[in-house]
Order: structure tokens, then sequence, then C-alpha cells
């Protein structure tokens, strides 16, 4: 492809296996045809390139499609690994955009450079309006397909609405127990002041 211009990476862990799985985020200076991205995803994909981990999480955007009003854009999303089921989409309108406005938030705080520019000159800082309506997204979709992964969703987001700051969802479940109450039902109040 010869057109990534920068990539940053952050690992999570997945709990309660402890299992690592990194998340990487690539931005080029202008959008891959369908057939490049197609071949990265190949490349990418494990067994073809393995993966010694639970599984890869990248993303590929466009710079400019980082600053779309309704969300960051992907050109393009892979999951891939031994212990994940393999997605590449190619069609950010195909798929929930809270996640990536989320991710791209968390990164341009978290994330470490691997080649290019540092991740809060490189991602764009995300209109407040815009995370607290992915969280509210984020807090719904936990709610339904994973009430226990909705309490440490709730615990991420409560830092993040009261500090303004990313803590990882260990970190994020200590504060919040230090606070004490329901975060899911202190969160949803937040969010609906905004």
């Amino acid at each position: 492809m010869g057109m990534v211009v920068n990539l940053v990476s952050r690992v999570r862990r997945r709990r309660p296996s402890n299992e690592i799985c990194p998340r990487s985020l690539a931005v080029t200076a202008e959008g891959p045809a369908r057939a490049e991205l197609e071949d990265v995803a190949a490349a990418l994909s494990h067994p073809d390139l393995p993966c010694p981990v639970r599984g890869l999480e990248f993303v590929l955007y466009a710079h400019e499609d980082l600053r779309d009003p309704r969300g960051p854009a992907f050109s393009l999303n892979l999951n891939t690994g031994p212990g994940m089921r393999r997605h590449a989409g190619y069609d950010p309108d195909a798929e929930p955009r809270f996640w990536f406005i989320l991710d791209v938030a968390i990164a341009r705080q978290d994330a470490r450079p691997l080649q290019g520019a540092p991740p809060r000159e490189l991602l764009p800082e995300l209109p407040r309006a815009l995370v607290v309506t992915a969280l509210r997204d984020a807090l719904a979709w936990w709610q339904a397909n994973d009430p226990a992964g909705a309490i440490v969703s709730a615990c991420r987001s409560w830092a993040w609405l009261e500090e303004g700051r990313w803590l990882s969802k260990s970190e994020a479940a200590a504060w919040a127990a230090k606070r004490g109450g329901d975060p899911v039902k202190t969160v949803q109040g937040l969010l609906g002041r905004g």
C-alpha cells in the first residue's frame, strides 16, 4: 500500500482470562481503494500472519475520515486471531459508530506511536457531545448484550464524565468502587445531563 503515514497501538486485557488483545489504528493520507484494503486485511489475518495472542483489532482510517461529523469513519475494521471470529468490515455505516468514536478518543489519550506522529497530534479531539452520545449508545449495547460488561463500561464512562480522562477497565472499577452506588444508574443520570 505504501500510504500508511501513522500507526498507533494500545493493548487491552480481556477479563477474566487476562488475555492480551492489541488494538492498532493506522491513518493514511488518502483513502485506499477497496482492493488495497482487502490486500491489507489478507496480509494481517491469522493464520497468514500468525497472532500469538487472542487476537488483533486493527482499524485503518483515511485522515479526512477521522473528522466525519458523525464520528470517525473507518476504511477497514479488521478483527483476527486464534481466539476471535475474523471480521473484515469496509463500510463504516454498516457497523455501530460508537465503537470507533470511543476507540479514537481513548487512543488519542493512551495509544503509543509505532510509526509517525504521537496520537495527540494524529487524532482529532472529538467534540464532547459526540463522545457523550457514543457513551450512551455503548452503555445501551452492553446492557442488551452483556450486563456484566455494562457495569465495567459504566465505571469507565463515569470516570471520563467526571474527570475527563480514560481509565483502564480495572482502574475504572476501582475508581467507581471508592465512590459507591450503582455505576450504571449514576452514568445514566450523568448522560441524561450530557
